[in-house]
């Protein structure tokens, strides 16, 4: 599976509906299966490609892999998971919003098999009014204040909620949900949002914050390309993808390398060397597939140390490894989990052996891990990865996430990088991108813009995005850097994902991200 196919596929108490009035036609299960339903916001069932994205998670929020199920316009039959209670996730269109990724939890409690079956736009909007009214209270006691409008909007949640309940049709309260849904979920990014700006306000400008962006398209790009990256960020990202490298064994092209780190040392931006170890086929030469393990290691040792002594201080951060996680685009050599601890042990050895002074970012994406519910123990969440690498005691500096997820609102997404500051390292966005537009981009890697979140992709609906994804992020002491991924769309990984256009214009984003800068008293940040 390559990485665009996975990343494109890829109040009161919840009470069983047993004790709800069903107003849908019960389909017969055995003791060992169990069912939910899911409908599109008019009330017609949610088709059976969108309703196969379901899978389930542990109250940690890990996911489980699939058990067998069997799946039509509107219904899901499981078996049980490998687990109980459980907490149910599914990417699902909501009126008024977008099309984002859902979860229902039993207001905390999990799942059991006793609460089946399930209208499950019931339970999203319930527990999602649940999980934000708790957060807003757990807040509140931490000393942040809320405005009238969000207390509002979560009480417009509430009220639509019950008025489902009583609604005399199926189609009535699946609208009903769909609404609470919605109200819940403008919410919970508008609380998650306002913490983030108290944060901000509460604090001294952050003189050491990085932002970031890949330098590949210098010098190709031009000089005006040169000019707005160099007014917007002060570190940058340099490309070491070992087949374009290396092509040959033992001639490596540091040419381009040099151009770009000379250019960056020059405008005073600080380079990250990125990737030393990735094991997707852009990370892999010929020269390598058929060496066996130990020879492959060795093969990685000899380029890392040749690429840090041929840079020495001039490269302080490097990306050490990237995706070893299992993700099946990252595993181009088929090695399993042990082996990727092994090799991540070894890249952080190395890089620490060639340059004391170096920091080395241990890299990873797909932070929400639907990828281990589809392939099983094969693969790893991004966060059991980083915590066995901790439990080896595997020396590294800075936890690396990527955050290309357009299908997660703004709630989660500070959730999400929560969970990842409990581990008590320094974070580094590594990646990031979304569109400022609809339709097929032929400029990028992924085809087709994605996912739809408040309205169809525009310049503001981007630059909207990017105010708040930046805002969360900055508002985080343990989060140190942001990079973006593509400056600008002659040339871009994620569809329309520039900052400026085709044309090297810069888009509304852009000027936001200066605009927030000056807010936050960094507009003239040196190199860090």
């Amino acid at each position: 599976m390559q990485r665009r196919q996975f990343i494109y596929a890829a109040g009161s108490s919840l009470v069983a509906l047993q004790s709800h009035r069903l107003l849908y036609p019960a389909h017969a299960s055995t003791d060992q299966s169990f069912q939910c339903r899911a409908y599109l916001p008019n009330g017609e069932p949610l088709p059976e490609a969108s309703l196969a994205k379901l899978y389930f998670l542990s109250l940690q929020d890990e996911p489980l892999p699939n058990p067998e199920r069997t799946v039509e316009n509107g219904l899901l039959v499981s078996q049980s998971p490998l687990q109980w209670p459980v907490v149910i996730a599914l990417q699902l269109p909501v009126a008024g919003f977008g099309d984002v990724t859902v979860y229902a939890d039993n207001k905390g409690q999990g799942f059991m098999p006793g609460d089946f079956p399930l209208v499950l736009n019931r339970a999203f909007a319930c527990d999602r009014i649940a999980r934000v009214t708790q957060t807003l209270s757990h807040w509140q006691a931490q000393g942040y204040h809320f405005s009238a409008t969000i207390h509002q909007t979560l009480e417009t949640a509430q009220d639509l909620f019950q008025t489902a309940e009583h609604h005399d049709t199926l189609s009535g309260q699946i609208r009903g949900w769909n609404d609470a849904l919605s109200q819940a979920l403008w919410a919970g990014e508008n609380l998650a949002l306002s913490r983030a700006r108290q944060r901000i306000a509460r604090g001294e400008p952050r003189l050491d914050f990085k932002f970031g962006c890949n330098a590949f398209a210098h010098p190709s790009a031009g000089p005006k390309y040169d000019r707005y990256f160099t007014d917007l960020f002060n570190y940058a990202t340099v490309p070491f993808y070992w087949r374009s490298f290396e092509p040959e064994q033992g001639n490596p092209r540091f040419d381009r390398v040099d151009q770009q780190v000379a250019w960056l040392e020059n405008a005073g931006i600080t380079p990250k060397g990125h990737p030393l170890v990735w094991f997707h086929e852009i990370g892999v030469p010929n020269w390598i597939r058929e060496q066996p393990y130990n020879q492959v290691k060795e093969s990685l040792r000899q380029r890392i140390l040749e690429i840090i002594h041929h840079y020495g201080d001039r490269i302080p951060y490097y990306d050490v490894i990237n995706e070893a996680h299992g993700v099946p685009w990252g595993n181009e050599l088929n090695y399993d989990n042990e082996q990727f601890l092994d090799l991540t042990r070894m890249a952080c050895d190395v890089v620490r052996e060639g340059n004391p002074k170096a920091q080395r970012v241990v890299n990873s994406c797909c932070l929400w891990a639907r990828q281990v519910a589809l392939l099983g123990p094969s693969v790893q969440s991004p966060f059991q990865y980083v915590k066995a690498c901790l439990k080896a005691n595997i020396p590294f500096e800075v936890i690396g996430l990527q955050l290309y997820y357009t299908h997660q609102d703004m709630f989660e997404i500070d959730r999400m990088l929560d969970r990842f500051t409990t581990f008590g390292k320094p974070i580094h966005i590594t990646e990031m991108s979304t569109s400022s537009s609809t339709g097929m981009d032929e400029n990028s890697q992924l085809g087709a813009a994605r996912g739809l979140w408040h309205a169809p992709w525009s310049e503001t609906v981007q630059a909207d995005w990017v105010e708040q994804i930046y805002t969360l992020a900055y508002s985080k002491p343990e989060v140190e850097a942001v990079t973006w991924w593509d400056l600008s769309d002659k040339n871009t990984f994620w569809p329309f994902g520039g900052l400026l256009n085709e044309a090297n214009q810069p888009k509304r984003a852009y000027y936001r991200l200066q605009g927030l800068k000056k807010l936050w008293g960094l507009a003239e940040l040196q190199a860090l």
